[in-house]
This record gives structure tokens, sequence and C-alpha cells, in this order.
């Protein structure tokens, strides 16, 4: 009689379940109130196995930092790379924000939302991230070649998103409930007109 093999996950999977599931956690209940056990039984997967890939609940939590980050900010360079004028790489950042929204709620609210320094002292506010530098770089670029009027970079920074970000964020709260993309024509031109030269 053979004996049944128990079914062998593999450990990417597993690694990938424990920083989704975490990253879901966080987000709904905050860093300090998740425990590595809360995260083992919503993932299903070992204390052991979990403690094989992080030292603690410190490391788990970077470590999904790091990634959230690097993903959002190689998804923003792809879309940049697509198109070259200053307004369409601006309408391409607002784009991206709109589509995780839709899709991956979760890692929006993770971007808006978590208090990183809680649980990390060395790392920077969102807005000092990378990918927000790198629309700071464009909103430079279309400062210094005359397609958005002089003006403070990060106020023209805050003009353009606060715009974009604000509609997102009344999306995450259930206030608006039509999916951003139909509102995302007159979302973008709100937003390039507070900015743009005239």
């Amino acid at each position: 009689m053979l004996k049944s093999k128990k079914r062998q996950i593999d450990p990417e999977e597993k690694m990938a379940r424990v920083l989704q599931v975490a990253r879901e956690l966080f987000v709904a209940k905050g860093y300090h109130n998740v425990t590595i056990p809360a995260i083992v039984k919503a993932s299903g997967v070992s204390t052991g196995a979990i403690y094989s890939y992080f030292t603690n609940k410190e490391s788990l939590a970077r470590r999904i930092h790091e990634d959230t980050m690097h993903d959002f900010q190689s998804m923003l360079q792809e879309r940049f790379d697509e198109v070259s004028s200053i307004r369409d790489k601006l309408e391409a950042f607002a784009t991206l924000c709109f589509d995780i929204t839709e899709s991956d709620p979760v890692m929006m609210e993770y971007l808006l939302y978590m208090k990183h320094s809680e649980f990390m002292s060395d790392t920077v506010p969102i807005c000092f991230s990378e990918p927000f530098k790198m629309v700071r770089q464009v909103i430079a670029d279309g400062i210094e070649s005359g397609v958005i009027r002089q003006q403070d970079v990060f106020v023209a920074a805050i003009s353009y998103t606060g715009v974009i970000i604000r509609a997102i964020e009344l999306k995450l709260m259930c206030v608006l409930s039509a999916d951003l993309h139909e509102l995302s024509a007159d979302l973008q031109q709100n937003a390039w007109a507070a900015i743009r030269n005239a």
C-alpha cells in the first residue's frame, strides 16, 4: 500500500504567501497589532518556515517595504520608458496609481498609510522615496522646459499629485464608488491644469 505524500509547497510560494498576508494584516491592523502567530494563522505557513526566512517581525516588515517600493518604482519606470513628454509621464504616474488602487488596493493603502518609521527608523517618508523623486524630476524638467509654469518644484508636485492621491484616498474610503479609470480623464486634466504653463 502506497503512503500518500504530503503536498510540498514551493519555498518561494510560501515566502510570497507570508509577504502578501503580512502586508494585508499590517495595513488592516497596524504593524504593532500583528503578531507572528497571527501571520501563521492567516497564511497557513508554519512558524518555523517563517523564521527560516526572517529573523523577526521587523525583518519581515523591512522585506515587505523594500519589495513594495521596488515593485512600485519598477512599474513607474516601465511606464515612463513608454512615453516621452512631461504631461504623458505625469499621466503615466496617475494611471499607474489608479491601476494599483483598482487591482491591488492593499498595496496602495500600504504605500499611502503605513507608518514605516514605527518599525524602520532609517526609512524615508513616501514623499521622499525614489518613485516620488522621479515624479518631482519630471516636474522639474517641465519647469525648466517651460511646459510647467515657474514655481517651487515641491509645490508643483503637491498640486499635481494631490488631485490624484485625494481621489485614491476617497476610493479607498469607499466615498467614490466609480472605477477610478472612469474618472481618470477629468482628474488628470484638473491635475495638469493646476501646474501647466498657461
